[in-house]
């Protein structure tokens, strides 16, 4: 038997631990087959005190995902993180648990416990999904925060908001049909115990046909500190790492460990639409601090195939670090260059497929613990 606990981060169709959620998934060998209680009868109003009362709750059998479902979706606005099993793939899934804890926000602290089958071996399973929940009671979740949202930006409350550069647009047109290129991006920043100051760049970047014959091939996503002319700022951390995928959904959380007031958590979460799948490309250069990923987007068929007139949207996200000490004292700000390019498929009414894309999207910020300006 393998288990593996994926911590801050989830391929593979199935979500992750965020800075309000947890996610262990193993396989298992043995067989047990049961049907757990169902939303329909009363014993599914009892499951759903246990759970607020702290009490680890299940789901085993074929229909666990199914069921597991019916709960999330009662609860959903409670819950940390909110997982979709009906938009995912779930056929080998046998055995769900889900483990909660009050926290300082307005949601739950959120643990799955996910057993991929297609046999299991339930009371040792159970065994496990004990020991999770004991975990989740030593966690020390007085950094958890109020601004929650299921699958989007979780930030602990020591992060400092500054603002945002609104929706920008770049149009491609062909044959009279249109698709656009989309992006926004976010910042906001916490003062470390060295001095630093440390800015989270979360940025919004989509694709969006609005017609069946354009389909988005590709997006990718650039963010500049042009280290190491600008010596005082670098790249300490980004989402997503490497290649990956296809899966429908990604999570990150980031951590800076040593911020005032204690441990500073962000969580990125992105997700497909129903029947589509994502890849991604990691290009960027730790040195240079220069963020740059390539999001690919899939129809779920036999294999992977083109999405014809499908949205998608994706958030890769980063943070750098600003050092006074490296500017008289004076370079605790940003300077970034920000570019969104994307690539789409068009078909022509003859048949051929060509591959087209409208302007890049760029510009520069400087941004400031209380401003941005841009330029």
């Amino acid at each position: 038997m393998r288990r593996l606990k994926l911590l801050g981060v989830l391929l593979l169709s199935l979500l992750v631990l965020g800075s309000t959620s947890s996610i262990a998934l193993s396989r298992s060998t043995k067989t047990m087959d049961a049907l757990p209680a169902n939303p329909t009868n009363p014993d599914f109003n009892v499951l759903t005190k246990k759970l607020l009362s702290g009490e680890p709750i299940y789901f085993y059998g074929k229909d666990a995902p199914k069921n597991a479902q019916r709960l999330i979706d009662a609860l959903h606005n409670k819950l940390g993180v909110v997982i979709h099993f009906n938009r995912i793939n779930t056929s080998d899934i046998r055995f769900i648990g889900i483990v909660i804890r009050p926290t300082n926000g307005n949601r739950y602290y959120t643990a799955y416990y996910i057993v991929e089958g297609p046999n299991i071996n339930l009371q040792s399973e159970i065994l496990n999904l004990q020991k999770l929940r004991d975990n989740v009671k030593k966690l020390d979740l007085s950094y958890t925060a109020s601004q929650i949202s299921p699958l989007n930006l979780e930030v602990s409350d020591n992060w400092n908001r500054i603002g945002s550069i609104s929706w920008k647009r770049s149009t491609l047109v062909y044959l009279g049909q249109y698709a656009y290129l989309e992006f926004k991006a976010d910042y906001s920043y916490v003062t470390t115990t060295s001095g630093q100051y440390w800015y989270l760049v979360h940025t919004t970047h989509q694709g969006r046909p609005t017609t069946s014959t354009i389909a988005v091939k590709d997006l990718e996503t650039i963010i500049d500190a042009n280290h190491p002319q600008n010596t005082w700022q670098q790249i300490e951390d980004w989402c997503p790492k490497n290649n990956g995928g296809p899966t429908t959904i990604y999570s990150y959380t980031f951590t800076v460990d040593n911020a005032d007031g204690g441990s500073a958590t962000a969580t990125v979460s992105y997700e497909t639409s129903a029947g589509y799948y994502m890849k991604w490309y990691d290009y960027t250069s730790g040195y240079e601090s220069r963020l740059d990923v390539v999001h690919e987007l899939y129809k779920e068929q036999i294999g992977l195939d083109i999405a014809w007139g499908a949205q998608f949207t994706v958030e890769p996200s980063a943070i750098f670090s600003a050092d006074p000490s490296k500017g008289g004292g004076y370079t605790y700000y940003l300077s970034l260059d920000h570019t969104a390019k994307g690539n789409f498929y068009v078909r022509s009414p003859s048949g051929p497929i060509y591959i087209k894309s409208p302007s890049p999207i760029q510009f520069h910020v400087t941004v400031y613990p209380w401003t941005i300006i841009e330029s």
